[in-house]
């Protein structure tokens, strides 16, 4: 199929036409707060369906635009837009539109969601500096040259989907002709928080394409990336992402006096032990493809303690975050369930050579003593052996927390007591929702994509003059984990047994649809922080160009020539 020419009015083979009208839609977007779990973020669903509306092919065709709820009554709406083609083939266009807070901005939060003002006040703030800091004198070169403008979201990533309805505007505008498939693009909700909104969107896409005749081949992530040298690892595709998987740790000790701490066993002890295993830990990252993913951290510790007392804590929460490529959630725990084994064995060996050093009458009973490692499933059918159905399920009754750490917490602090479980021991589980990695295949679909997105990187780097490189592994979680995924019903029930809240479990639909997706979006510095900012050319002149000739060839590919 030939390739649909760059605008008319742009440099012959050069990206820059789309800047214009990516950027205006880029400021606008912005400039709707979108905070996620606040007012603006539940607003933005209509506002955006109200600006699509005013298309002129959905003015023309108003049933191809509408709202649908996110997942378990999150409170904001995935926006959905269709622009219809000669055959089913349809693309999937994806991108977010809930951003982080503002609060950081300080002097500046009233002008956080506003680029153009926003640029031009930290310009003239940073030029005032008498001694800037690195990230300071980054900031002012780059908002110098131009080539850089700030915003809470913009990079992340109402720029990306700004690309995105560029995209999807230019395609409607062709001729019903020239259009060789179907369009569509799909604004969500929550993606800074359980990603409730694309989770929907795994469940709506069976009965959309039944009820649409749609043949979804395959979608496109419209993520950013954070690059602080000359964008040359910003600049990128990515065939996959990197899947999550939350490990939460409750380490039970035995409470002790202060004055008697070979009494008892602090959790500390035993927890300190296992963090110190697995922090950082590069030999329990994963890795795929040629790429590791970062190592697993600690993202939460704390005790259970509610007051203050001279007694050692008897209990002690953490929790871990774990990348994966090609581990399983299954995989992730039995090597968890080895580090917990280890780590404990060391620190309790290591306690009773102190008892005995200190000369305890305890050091006899210390010595050889074995902490107990188990899983949340094997915790919650002692539980119910115990206690019986009813006290567990109530346990586990109760809305989701915004924290999912905090219910997770409270489900496995209650099922401990239920079980009558005592220390020394170990309780591995599942804290929060999976994430599952991604990555194209060897199916027909994925290479079709692939040869797509690789053979108009490879010309648009040429006719640029900039690199453009593809990668395996977006770096971190994003939405790509929940869109085209088939069910697993074995992983399901994997994630069901061991995971502490009935909430954080929600496998694919048995019915759910197949295809590749990559992540093809803008690249940008410091975002999530108040120097948020996007780089122009290539988020608003390359990536809009990108996608435009990767919609044609996927949706053209088998059709006979125009």
């Amino acid at each position: 199929m030939t390739q649909p020419a760059p605008y008319t009015t742009a440099p012959p083979g050069l990206p820059g036409a789309w800047q214009e009208r990516t950027r205006e839609l880029a400021i606008t977007l912005t400039r709707w707060p979108s905070v996620t779990g606040c007012v603006g973020e539940t607003a933005f669903g209509g506002r955006l369906e109200a600006l699509l509306r005013t298309w002129p092919t959905f003015a023309a065709r108003p049933d191809d635009v509408w709202l649908s709820p996110a997942r378990h009554g999150y409170p904001a709406h995935n926006v959905y837009a269709l622009v219809l083609g000669r055959s089913a083939r349809t693309l999937l266009l994806s991108g977010h539109y809930d951003t982080v807070g503002t609060d950081d901005y300080g002097q500046w939060q009233s002008l956080a969601c506003d680029p153009l003002a926003l640029s031009a006040e930290v310009a003239a703030s940073l030029a005032r500096l008498s001694s800037p800091g690195p990230a300071e004198v980054l900031t002012a070169r780059d908002l110098a040259s131009g080539d850089f403008l700030m915003g809470r979201g913009l990079l992340d990533m109402k720029g990306g989907l700004a690309a995105g309805l560029a995209v999807l505007e230019r395609y409607a505008a062709l001729p019903f002709a020239r259009r060789p498939g179907h369009l569509l693009l799909v604004a969500t909700p929550d993606e800074e928080g359980r990603s409730s909104g694309a989770r929907a969107v795994a469940h709506d896409l069976p009965a959309l394409a039944r009820g649409r005749g749609l043949n979804v081949v395959a979608g496109v992530n419209l993520d950013a990336t954070a690059d602080t040298g000359d964008g040359s690892e910003g600049r990128a595709v990515y065939l996959g992402t990197v899947g999550k998987v939350l490990v939460s740790a409750l380490v039970i000790g035995r409470a002790a006096h202060a004055a008697s701490p070979f009494d008892g066993l602090s959790a500390t002890l035993l927890a300190a032990a296992l963090i110190s295993r697995i922090e950082a830990a590069p030999e329990l990252a994963d890795a795929a493809h040629g790429e590791a993913s970062a190592p697993p951290v600690c993202l939460e510790l704390r005790d259970g303690k509610t007051a203050y007392d001279v007694t050692s804590p008897g209990q002690v929460w953490c929790a871990f975050n774990m990348l994966t490529q090609g581990r399983t959630p299954g995989a992730v725990l039995a090597q968890f369930m080895a580090v917990a084994q280890a780590a404990a064995s060391d620190a309790l060996a290591g306690f009773a050579a102190r008892a005995a050093a200190a000369h305890s009458l305890n050091a006899g009973v210390l010595t050889g003593a074995q902490a107990e490692v188990l899983t949340v499933g094997e915790l919650r059918a002692r539980a119910v052996a115990r206690a019986g159905e009813e006290a567990v399920r109530r346990a586990q009754d109760g809305p989701a927390d915004p924290n999912p750490l905090a219910d997770s917490r409270r489900v496995m602090t209650s099922l401990v007591t239920l079980a009558g479980l005592s220390g020394p021991a170990v309780v591995l589980g599942f804290g929060a929702l999976h994430y599952p990695a991604t990555h194209l295949s060897d199916d027909p679909h994925d290479d079709t994509l692939l040869e797509a997105v690789r053979l108009h990187a490879s010309e648009i780097s040429h006719q640029t003059g900039q690199s453009l490189r593809l990668r395996h592994a977006f770096p971190g979680i994003s939405d790509m984990s929940f869109l085209g995924q088939p069910a697993d019903a074995a992983g399901a029930q994997v994630l069901a047994r061991h995971t502490a809240h009935p909430a954080h479990v929600d496998p694919a639909p048995p019915d759910a649809l197949r295809f590749p997706v990559v992540n093809i979006g803008p690249w940008g510095r410091d975002y999530h922080q108040p120097l948020e900012r996007i780089h122009v050319p290539y988020s608003f002149g390359a990536v809009p160009e990108l996608l435009w000739r990767v919609t044609h060839t996927v949706l053209g590919a088998g059709l006979p020539p125009d």
